[in-house]
């Protein structure tokens, strides 16, 4: 079954928004599992929603282990984190 983690962050501010970003576009293609999708919004100046959707909750698990590492790597520029998942519903 189809699952999806959800990631909202509260950055320090604007410009570690986009530094923080900057380094995930580097990072996240060459370290992160395959997701059937990925989706990003900026909520506010100083925040975003990240979504993505794997085919099965071991592929969600692995991908929050590699998050956590990047997340760890860049804590600096975080405020908040706060994370959902579970199976994903309807389409």
């Amino acid at each position: 079954m189809k699952y999806a983690r959800v990631i909202s962050i509260e950055f320090k501010s604007g410009e570690d928004l986009d530094e923080f970003y900057g380094k995930w576009d580097i990072w996240f293609p060459d370290n992160m599992p395959l997701a059937i999708s990925r989706t990003m919004v900026r909520t506010a100046s100083n925040s975003t929603l990240m979504m993505a959707v794997y085919d099965n909750e071991e592929i969600a698990e692995e991908a929050k282990a590699a998050v956590r590492k990047f997340f760890d790597l860049e804590a600096v520029h975080v405020h908040d984190i706060i994370e959902f998942h579970g199976e994903v519903m309807r389409e």
